[in-house]
């Protein structure tokens, strides 16, 4: 029986272990934490529930989809989404309403909007620009005033880089689709037609307990005769005989181990696989590494008392606050908390090692949330902060930067030379993957042990350029 290591127990981990647990192999689990799930583990506090930030299940993969669902059973709601935009302290539907939006910017900003979006016609149809940065997409497709009032802000709080430096990539990827002409008429079009237009998702699924629901009845289903969970077990080394991986180093309760695998799949952060090979990698390698970032997450949760908004979630377009996106998780499930008058609620903060808001203390977190709650009457004088706490996340993020795909492709190549090592998920594929991608990179992987002469390409997955709301063509 051939061995195994799967490292990291979050959506691509668990789905890889599952896939391999039905054929025969030998599998060990690794994950540094004491939960699986990884970003979308779910914690119990104060008999209440808390994500590490929202996430909703959509998919066109209906593979994917059957597995979630029938995982779930009757676990699985339906949740009709709400999610809208907090600008200048008055909320926005998003995807964008063309009427409610024009009604609540007044009519010179309405003017403003509709001149600039005018000229971004100009640019793009007559002068045929093509965008060089996230910012001037944004702006040939919306104009300059919606791109300073509905993408600018938040956009930089999640990424810590200006607009101007956000690769044009990523705008395509996950805002294709929703052009400025598409929000006027898909709300028409709805309506007319009585049906829901393919652009928008109105509604997605959850876990009554949380999204860490799903990955810890996955589990279960692994057959456990084949299959060990190792908590607490952080990989250190990767050593390697020049073409393929030989063991790995792991650190375990402060005990170091030498563990040997006939295969390796590691969704640990992608620059992280080829920083911690031995023998090094050579240094144009080592050098892609360090131009390529991580965008670390801060989530609070807080436990408030009495009527919040309406939101599953809600962004935040205010450069006066540092927070970038609010959740309440009672709006996803009732049972999120045991009593519907206490509302757990993240707000969410993303930094770099080197802020200040990563530096703060649990207590200063705690107060600057509710603080930035209140400035934006998001919470009032009627509801209270009962109890709360930090989670903190490294490297949540691939920093899609301009011209990072260079050195991801300088990375790739050169790990690809170990033919028994496998990069699965989001970081560990350094793709800004949502859930069903990052759990099809875990199974398509495992799946192309067995089928080595038709090899599904996992780095295509999510590699389309489709808006992240939008209908997506199940290519797998």
């Amino acid at each position: 029986m051939k061995k195994v290591a799967v490292i990291g127990a979050g959506p691509a981990g668990i789905s890889a272990s599952y896939e391999l647990s039905k054929r025969n192999f030998q599998i060990d689990l690794h994950e540094k934490s004491d939960m699986v799930g990884g970003l979308a583990r779910t914690i119990t506090f104060s008999n209440s529930r808390f994500d590490v930030g929202p996430h909703r299940f959509f998919t066109y993969n209906k593979e994917v989809e059957k597995l979630y669902v029938d995982t779930l059973g009757s676990d699985a709601v339906e949740v009709k989404r709400l999610t809208r935009i907090l600008y200048n302290n008055k909320l926005f539907n998003y995807p964008l309403s063309p009427f409610g939006t024009l009604l609540k910017i007044g009519l010179v900003g309405a003017i403003k909007i509709l001149f600039s979006y005018s000229i971004s016609l100009f640019h793009r149809i007559i002068l045929r620009k093509k965008p060089k940065n996230f910012e001037e997409w944004v702006e040939l497709n919306f104009g300059k005033e919606l791109h300073y009032k509905f993408f600018k802000s938040y956009t930089e709080k999640v990424w810590g880089i200006d607009c101007k430096e956000i690769s044009a990539d990523w705008a395509a990827q996950r805002i294709k689709n929703l052009s400025f002409i598409g929000v006027i008429l898909n709300p028409i079009i709805k309506f007319f037609k009585k049906k829901k237009v393919k652009t928008l998702v109105d509604q997605f699924w959850y876990p009554r307990l949380g999204a860490g629901q799903f990955y810890e009845k996955l589990i279960k289903k692994i057959n456990n005769e084949n299959f060990n969970l190792i908590n607490q077990s952080e990989l250190r080394e990767i050593i390697h005989d020049g073409s393929k991986i030989t063991k790995i180093s792991l650190e375990n309760n402060g005990s170091k181990k030498d563990l040997e695998y006939d295969y390796f799949f590691v969704s640990s952060p992608f620059t992280k696989i080829a920083e911690n090979l031995n023998p090094k990698p050579p240094n144009e390698v080592l050098e892609s590494c360090k131009r390529l970032n991580y965008r670390h997450h801060i989530g609070v949760k807080l436990l408030i008392t009495g009527k919040t908004f309406l939101d599953n979630w809600i962004y935040i377009h205010d450069p006066n606050v540092k927070m970038a996106r609010v959740s309440n998780y009672l709006n996803f499930s009732k049972e999120m908390s045991s009593n519907q008058d206490q509302n757990p609620l993240t707000i969410e903060y993303f930094c770099f090692e080197s802020d200040d808001v990563w530096k703060m203390s649990e207590e200063e977190l705690i107060a600057l949330a509710e603080e930035e709650l209140r400035k934006t009457n998001l919470i009032n004088d009627t509801n209270k902060v009962l109890n709360g706490f930090t989670v903190r996340s490294l490297n949540a993020y691939p920093v899609i930067r301009k011209g990072y795909q260079e050195d991801v492709d300088n990375i790739k190549n050169f790990l690809s030379k170990f033919k028994n090592l496998f990069p699965i998920g989001r970081s560990g594929m350094f793709k800004y993957n949502n859930q069903d991608h990052a759990i099809a990179t875990g199974l398509y992987a495992a799946r192309n042990l067995e089928n080595l002469d038709s090899k599904i390409d996992i780095w295509k997955i999510n590699s389309e350029g489709i808006y992240q709301e939008g209908e997506i063509e199940n290519k797998i």
